[in-house]
C-alpha cells in the first residue's frame, strides 16, 4: 500500500508520476548543456592557441658588421 504524504493529499496521484515521465528528458538538457560548455571551452582554447602562434616571432640572430673586440 503506496501511503501519501498528507500535505500533497490534495493533488492526484498521476501529478506525482509525472517527474518519472520527464526525468529523461531533463537527464539529456543536462548532458547537452555540459557537452556544449566543454566544447566551448575547447574552441576558446584553440582559437587563443592559434593567436598565439600567429603573434609570436621567431628570434632572429643578427651579424654584426663588426669582428668582437678581445
Amino acid at each position: 500500500m503506496v501511503w501519501q504524504i498528507p500535505l500533497l493529499s490534495a493533488l492526484p496521484n498521476g501529478v506525482l508520476d509525472m517527474t518519472a515521465d520527464f526525468a529523461p528528458l531533463f537527464v539529456g538538457m543536462v548532458v547537452t548543456v555540459g557537452l556544449c560548455a566543454l566544447a566551448l571551452a575547447v574552441t576558446v582554447g584553440v582559437h587563443d592557441t592559434r593567436g598565439a602562434k600567429r603573434t609570436a616571432k621567431p628570434e632572429t640572430v643578427r651579424q654584426s658588421s663588426l669582428p668582437k673586440a678581445a
